[in-house]
């Protein structure tokens, strides 16, 4: 049976670091204990103004590229997951795809917020598995936002961060690889957090760019995740075959480290199954999976054969759940 295998993972952070203590400088105001017991978020690292989200891309691109020792010429297709693109149009897979010089290759970008890579890594799987003319997908995960929030301020600014990862996915006839994939939204809460300027609806308006920043109109369900992870976790991997008991490592939005532990203590997982990495990177949106997936694999956590499953949660808000034998 053909199915997708990941042969390499990389990520790429931004120099730019800035920790609780500078932030609270900046701010004027203390960032808490609390906020770091239950966030986990200790520092994060930004771009600067001579960096942005295809710079991101590329540099965890060229890191994936090198592990899998797969040339850019043959990748067949570059997805890559954003909700912060270097621009409306064109997509911003464009610029990378022409970076790498990865001149065989198509390529579209994915916006499904925060849950775009667990998404586009489903959506990649089951391609190589529909077509046999993709052998090698190159799937990114990349995130800018502190564009987008003011860092002078307290509240959002604690939290985001950017950063890069990405995945090459090759086809395999092995027992290995993608397994199965569940998709959750419920778009009638589109209007809870976003950036609401810039698109066709409200085009940009230059004499007032902080409506152009990240916006909080309502407050985000706190146990929404609490709620929602272990019955999309259980049901990803019995779709796969398996059970919850049988996970060897997994990967959740890297937004609440306290949540994240407590989800893995209400699916009777031990805490050593998953990876935090907000602690030193902050939250990088639509790019936390991958950095996690590399860090975990760097630290050797995972290794061949292991079940391991991604699960990405975004505003919107959309969730998604992927299974793969690593």
């Amino acid at each position: 049976m053909r199915r997708a295998r990941i042969i390499g993972v990389g990520s790429y952070h931004p120099k730019n670091l800035i920790t609780n203590e500078e932030l609270s400088k900046r701010i004027g105001e203390p960032i808490s204990i609390n906020f770091e017991k239950k966030v986990g978020i200790l520092q994060r690292y930004i771009t600067g103004p001579d960096e942005s989200t295809a710079d991101l891309a590329y540099e965890a691109a060229k890191r994936a590229l090198e592990m899998a020792n797969v040339s850019p010429k043959d990748i067949d297709l570059i997805i890559l997951a954003t909700d912060t693109p270097e621009y409306i149009t064109p997509p911003t897979s464009a610029i990378v795809q022409g970076r790498l010089g990865a001149i065989n290759a198509g390529f579209f970008d994915i916006n499904a917020s925060c849950a775009g890579f667990a998404g586009s890594l489903a959506v990649a799987s089951k391609m190589i598995m529909a077509d046999d003319s993709l052998n090698k997908i190159l799937v990114i995960g990349a995130y800018n936002m502190s564009k987008f929030v003011d860092y002078n301020t307290p509240g959002l600014s604690a939290i985001f961060a950017d950063g890069g990862g990405a995945v090459v996915l090759t086809s395999t006839e092995e027992d290995a690889g993608f397994l199965a994939s569940k998709f959750i939204g419920d778009g009638t809460q589109y209007d809870f957090l976003g950036i609401y300027d810039g698109g066709a609806k409200n085009p940009f308006r230059r004499d007032n760019p902080k409506d152009q920043l990240l916006t909080s109109l309502k407050p985000l369900p706190p146990d929404r995740n609490l709620k929602m992870w272990p019955p999309l976790v259980k049901e990803v991997v019995e779709k796969a075959g398996y059970k919850v008991k049988d996970i060897d490592h997994i990967f959740f939005t890297q937004i609440n480290k306290s949540v994240i532990l407590e989800v893995m203590d209400t699916l009777g997982l031990d805490r050593s199954k998953t990876t935090t990495i907000m602690e030193k990177y902050g939250y990088t949106g639509s790019a936390c999976l991958p950095m996690a997936l590399d860090d975990a694999v760097k630290n050797n956590r995972i290794k061949k054969g292991d079940l391991i499953v991604f699960v990405g949660s975004g505003v919107g808000f959309s969730m998604a759940a992927s299974a793969f034998i690593y």
